[in-house]
């Protein structure tokens, strides 16, 4: 049977395909959006989201003078450079196809790794639920991060709890014995996803997840009592340019950060009495420390966490501005900073609900290549919804064949008060 170019990049892209679907298992557990081209090219690649509103539901018949404003955050989605697989071989590599196929299967699981591994640094990184347990049995390891979610009343679409290989190891006689694993094939523990409705996650198995690494940390003093509101974007009034705003970011002020990296995850305490989580809905105190994500240490005296604490006792805050409360006080001066990741190392087991963590699909106009220089592309879409495309050439001069295989996607985690990390001591 004679082979051509072009049969062996269809063998190529059809091979991946195949290969990457069964492997891209992170990516098929979380939102996938996928804006216009046009719009995203002309803002820089930069998406501004809206987050869920707020509401005050107030009592009384006479509501004169008690009407509110709509406060609308934001969030961006940021799509970044593409991933690529850039192969060059000569025109005597093109005759047995099976080499083609062995590549593409590294190809695609390279790929499939890669995002897999992007997408749980970003929630071990970014999350800033936090829990250690040197709990023996499986439930009663996951089910501290159900007490949390649940507690502070934080939306519930779909929940996910990925393990890594040695707190699998552990977990795994016991909780294969549960009636929500029965039935399911025993290859399944190689596979991913290892049951179901465990504390109301979906539980899965990765090799792919980050470690965390802790140690010793010196705590100092936050050095001004902290007021954050909610705030949405703002508009110019003379140009009319809108001014977009992070909802999810505060800058807190401290005697020194020098000990604190990015990816730990703190509390406050007044004190000695910690700041506590609030519910989402109605304000009350789950009489536990809300824990904060440090995303950014940008100088040696201040430190930049997810979420903004907003304090339900804050004087300065209006009524509306109070019902996106998630602390039960404000950070006074003299506040201690406590680290919670102490371990000097440990492999993040990682979980999350599946609307909290958003992934922006890119896509080019991939048919424009076939009109320059004989350029030829394939391209597809997964189940998922995820484009993915291969551009090939070949070059007479050199007798070389090109192709470049090419995914475009970036993970943005869109509340991080619903994803975060759980250590097994």
């Amino acid at each position: 049977m004679a082979i051509s170019a072009g049969k062996i990049a269809e063998v190529y892209f059809d091979q991946v395909m195949e290969t990457i679907e069964d492997q891209m298992m992170l990516l098929n557990l979380v939102e996938r959006i996928e804006p216009g081209g046009a719009g995203m090219q002309n803002s820089g690649n930069i998406m501004w989201r809206p987050i869920e509103q707020q509401a005050v539901i107030q009592k009384g018949w006479d509501m004169t003078g008690k009407s509110t404003d709509i406060i609308e955050e934001t969030y961006p989605s940021v799509l970044g450079l593409p991933s690529n697989d850039m192969v060059e071989q000569r025109v005597d590599d093109m005759r047995d196809l099976e080499f083609w196929r062995r590549r593409a299967k590294r190809s695609a699981r390279q790929m499939a790794v890669e995002q897999n591994t992007t997408i749980a640094q970003a929630i071990a990184t970014q999350g800033s639920l936090f829990y250690q347990s040197a709990a023996t049995d499986g439930f009663d390891f996951i089910s501290p991060a159900q007490q949390i979610l649940n507690e502070q009343q934080r939306t519930h679409t779909e929940r996910h709890f990925i393990l890594n290989d040695a707190s699998n190891r552990v977990f795994a006689s016991q909780l294969a014995g549960r009636q929500t694993l029965q039935g399911r094939p025993e290859e399944a523990w190689a596979k991913g996803q290892i049951g179901a409705n465990v504390a109301e996650f979906d539980l899965h198995v990765g090799s792919f997840l980050p470690v965390n690494t802790g140690g010793d940390v010196t705590a100092t003093t936050v050095t001004a009592t902290q007021s954050f509101k909610p705030e949405g974007g703002s508009v110019n009034q003379v140009s009319g340019a809108v001014t977009n705003v992070d909802y999810r970011t505060a800058t807190i002020p401290v005697a020194d950060s020098s000990d604190y990296e990015v990816g730990d995850k703190v509390t406050f305490e007044n004190d000695g009495t910690p700041v506590m989580a609030v519910g989402a809905s109605d304000k009350n105190n789950t009489l536990s420390p809300r824990t904060f994500a440090i995303v950014a240490v940008e100088s040696g005296t201040s430190i930049t966490v997810y979420p903004k604490p907003i304090a339900k006792d804050d004087p300065g805050l209006t009524l509306i501005e109070a019902a996106s409360a998630n602390v039960d006080t404000q950070i006074t001066s003299g506040a201690t900073v406590e680290a919670m990741n102490t371990q000097d190392v440990a492999k993040t087991n990682i979980f999350f609900d599946k609307d909290a963590v958003e992934v922006i699909s890119g896509n080019i106009p991939a048919d424009l290549f076939a009109e320059y220089n004989g350029h030829k592309v394939i391209s597809a879409t997964m189940k998922n919804g995820h484009p993915l495309y291969m551009v090939y050439d070949a070059n007479i001069v050199n007798m070389n064949f090109r192709y470049r295989l090419f995914s475009w996607w970036d993970v943005t985690i869109k509340d991080p008060s619903r994803c975060g990390i759980a250590l097994l001591n």
